[in-house]
């Protein structure tokens, strides 16, 4: 049983919490302004430049 749970984490583990920054992101950039729009840039920064990276690496 150890086993299936670490292998679905070995395998959506990245994707979950990609999603859940996004998320985090998306939400304080509707909750207001100032810090709320720092923290969304930041957030929805993140799984960018991840995607950049890794893109990059693929395709060179």
């Amino acid at each position: 049983m150890k086993n299936n749970k670490n292998a679905f984490f070995k395998v959506w583990g990245i994707p979950i919490l990609l999603g859940v920054i996004t998320i985090i992101g998306l939400l304080s950039a509707i909750m207001g302004v100032g810090v709320w729009h720092i923290v969304s840039w930041i957030a929805l920064s993140i799984p960018v430049y991840i995607m950049f990276r890794y893109g990059l690496k693929y395709f060179t």
